[in-house]
Order: structure tokens, then sequence, then C-alpha cells
């Protein structure tokens, strides 16, 4: 028996070494991306990812140019970011069209009126010195809240004051809408319109780049009749750049891109054929070469007079026109409103005719 319990003591030894010689798995820690919420954010860092770029917690415009669906999305988010792209339908020719039709309206009623007006006249004329509606009928309209409302007639039914009133009250309803869109018409013709080099070019993306079909750049035909909404008119005379096939073109612009940082967004598209670009740095590059060469043209000329002392009238007169006719030029290639154009130019010219008339004559020998 003592045997027996001293090999159970140690089976149950054994056992219990056993037990304590097997490896616990070590908790291991599993760290969880947290969601961002936010599908755009999402497609921007899987793009990151793939091209090794720096994951951030937020996005960009370019980010959202280069990543947004081909199709409606992309072209919405192209115009967001290139202000050149900033073009829509004016309408023009439709407006005009829609402000004829209420115009032969109003007038039709205006006849109407008149009509009645001669009428009543060639009775007795009293309704026409007299309110023209009944107060108590209105008041009690009102009361139920229906005063701002025609009077209901049946088609039997006449009554000369309730037919005047309904017709000034039809008459009021078309012209509050006539004149909100004479009103509309007058504030479109401050945008810029687009040129058809600009408009060719948006038109060729949404097909080439973005795949709409033919009815869907059906509206995009009318060539004449696109708006730019964006004011910096200057920077769209340079913005023809950003889709520009030429080579060297693109390849400076990306090493103007690398001065502001280090490469441009990248794209989650697998088939994307556009070269996109980083808009600041471009735009920065644009203005310092406009207040150069504005410097330039006002420095050039005023150096040539100041230095030689030896040019006589006529050639001074000469650097003074020539440098005017170019200043012309520039000034009418950046400038639409006409007024400013003019202001420009005149303002230019009187500086050079100040500084010139300050200068000593060569031709007295002084």
């Amino acid at each position: 028996m003592a045997g027996s319990s001293t090999t159970v003591r140690l089976d149950a030894c054994v056992q219990s070494h056993n037990r304590n010689s097997i490896a616990t798995p070590t908790p291991t820690t599993t760290t969880t991306q947290q969601p961002t919420y936010s599908k755009m954010l999402d497609k921007v860092e899987e793009a990151r990812r793939k091209v090794g770029a720096k994951t951030d917690e937020f996005f960009t415009d370019e980010d959202v140019r280069n990543n947004s669906p081909r199709g409606w999305p992309s072209i919405a988010a192209t115009q967001m970011y290139l202000p050149d792209f900033n073009c829509h339908r004016g309408f023009t020719s439709l407006i005009h069209r829609t402000l004829t039709f209420y115009e032969l309206r109003i007038h039709c009623i205006e006849d109407k009126l008149d009509e009645l007006d001669f009428e009543d006249d060639e009775a007795n004329g009293n309704q026409l010195r007299s309110l023209p509606f009944d107060k108590d009928q209105f008041i009690a309209r009102c009361l139920q809240g229906a005063g701002h409302l025609p009077t209901k007639l049946s088609p039997d039914q006449t009554n000369r004051e309730a037919e005047r009133e309904n017709l000034i009250i039809s008459s009021g309803n078309l012209q509050r809408e006539y004149f909100q869109l004479l009103h509309m018409q007058y504030e479109n013709k401050k945008f810029a319109k687009v040129s058809r080099r600009v408009q060719e070019a948006h038109f060729n993306d949404a097909q080439i780049f973005e795949h709409l079909d033919n009815k869907a750049r059906a509206f995009m035909r009318y060539i004449d009749d696109f708006l730019n909404f964006e004011p910096d008119y200057v920077f769209q005379r340079f913005e023809t750049l950003f889709y520009t096939n030429s080579r060297w073109v693109q390849n400076i612009l990306r090493h103007i891109c690398c001065i502001g940082r280090n490469k441009s967004s990248p794209t989650s598209s697998a088939d994307g054929v556009r070269p996109t670009y980083s808009l600041r740095p471009v735009k920065l590059f644009v203005k310092t070469f406009l207040v150069l060469g504005n410097l330039a043209l006002l420095i050039i000329p005023v150096s040539v007079l100041y230095l030689r002392i030896d040019l006589s009238r006529g050639q001074k007169l000469a650097i003074t026109a020539a440098s005017s006719v170019c200043f012309s030029i520039v000034m009418a290639t950046f400038e639409n409103r006409t007024a400013h154009l003019l202001v420009g130019i005149t303002a230019f010219f009187a500086v050079l005719v100040t500084f010139l008339s300050n200068l000593p004559d060569s031709d007295s020998g002084m």
C-alpha cells in the first residue's frame, strides 16, 4: 500500500510538471487601423501607399482631383482645381428667349388693362376714380389668408373689379420673374467669356480622359456660350500650360512644382494619362514672372533715357512711344475691361512723359 501511494504521488508530480512545462502563448498586440469615415481619404491613402508616399490625416484639392472617379466627379474636381476649367454655360440665347416670352405675356395683360380702362372711361368713369377693388371683400379674404391670391370667378360670372384685380396680380407675378431674370442676365455680363481654345481643351479632356459619351458632351458643343467664374483673369492666360502635350513644358512644370513640394499628389487610377501638377508653386512662379516683367517694362526705358544723355529729342520720343506700345500690347493681352485698359495705358504714358520732361536737354548743350 505504501509503495502504491508513493507511485501515485510521483505520477501526480510528473503530471503537474508536464502542465507547468507547456509553453503558454504570449499575448500579441494587433494594431487595427481606425476608420476614417471618408471614402476619398481612403482612396488617397491607397494611392500614397502605392508610391511609398507619406501618409497624412488630411487630403488636398489636388488629391481630390487626382483620385475622383472618371466622369462627372472628376470633371467637377477639375473645375474646382483649375480656374480655367471653372466654366459653365451661360444659356444667353435661351435667357433672351425667355425674356421675350415674359414680355409678350406682360404686354397682353397691359393691353387688356388698357381696353378695360377705355371701356370704363367711355361708360361713366366711376371705377377709374375710386378703389379698384371691393374693400370689404378684400379685408375678408385677407382675414382668411387669401388676400394675396387672385379672386376666383365662375365662367358665367362677370366682375369688373375682380377681373382687373386678377390681371394686375398676374402682371405683378410675371414682372417679378421677368425682372429677376433680367437682373440675372445683367450679372452674367460681368463674367468673362471662355476662349474657344480653352473650351476646346475642356471638351477634349471630357472626351479623352473622362470618357463621356456624345450625349453627355452635347451641352459643351456651343463653344461661345461658356462663362468663366474665376476672378483671376491674368492667371488664366498661363493655365493652358497644364493641359499641353509638349514634353519640355511638362518638364518645366514638374521642376517648378518641386520648388514647393517634392512631387505631385499620387493618383489611384491605374490608367492615368493626364499629368497632374501642384497649382500653388506654378501660381507663385507666374506672379513672380508678371511682377518682374511689369518692372522691366518701366525700368528699361527709364534706364535708357537716364543713362544715354546724348540722345536727341526725337530719339527720346521714339523710346517713349515704343515703350508705351509694348505696354499697351501687354495690357490688351491680360486686361479684358476696356476702362481699366485705357486708364493703365494712360498712366504708364504719363509716368514716362513726366520723367522725360525732367531730363536735361542734350540739344541745348546742358
